[in-house]
């Protein structure tokens, strides 16, 4: 392995054991999240996307328009979304995050805020200034990817 591999693989480690880290904290709001796997994943999807049709969203998320009326129906009990019918097609319900359900993604994708911070106040304002510089290349290359996404994104424009 070259000594380009071999820094992108002590990266990659790097973040691995960071990631680790943070998703061991106690106060991560996985611990205390009352949802499975599939409403979190819906949940997701209308934050990056807003407003969706149910067929949207079912389709999205590989599941039936029955089964994601279920999920919906739970998620809306729980104020979490709203269903509103579409001011163009009023055959069709359009759902997005309420204010509770926003709250909730802000709390699920902000996790370890505090910890990090914690953690950065430890280092030298010399230590601060090279990550600095490091996580604005990671973000100018991450804005320059132009590979597709894959899995959890929308395989189509959302109207």
């Amino acid at each position: 392995m070259g000594d380009r591999e071999n820094l992108i693989a002590q990266i990659m480690d790097t973040q691995r054991e960071m990631q680790h880290h943070f998703a061991n904290d106690p106060a991560n709001p996985l611990f205390t999240l009352h949802l499975t796997l599939p409403q979190l994943k819906a949940l997701l999807l209308l934050s990056a996307h807003g407003s969706i049709a149910g067929q949207e969203l079912s389709a999205a998320m590989g599941v039936s328009l029955a089964t994601m009326t279920g999920m919906v129906d739970r998620l809306v009990a729980q104020g979490l979304v709203t269903r509103r019918e579409d001011p163009h097609d009023r055959r069709v319900r359009r759902i997005e995050l309420s204010g509770p359900g926003r709250d909730l993604v802000d709390r699920f994708v902000t996790a370890g805020t505090e910890k990090m911070r914690r953690i950065l106040d430890r280092l030298s304002e010399d230590d601060l200034r090279t990550l600095a510089h490091c996580g604005a290349l990671l973000v100018g290359a991450m804005a320059d990817d132009r590979d597709p996404p894959t899995g959890g994104c929308l395989p189509f424009a959302v109207s």
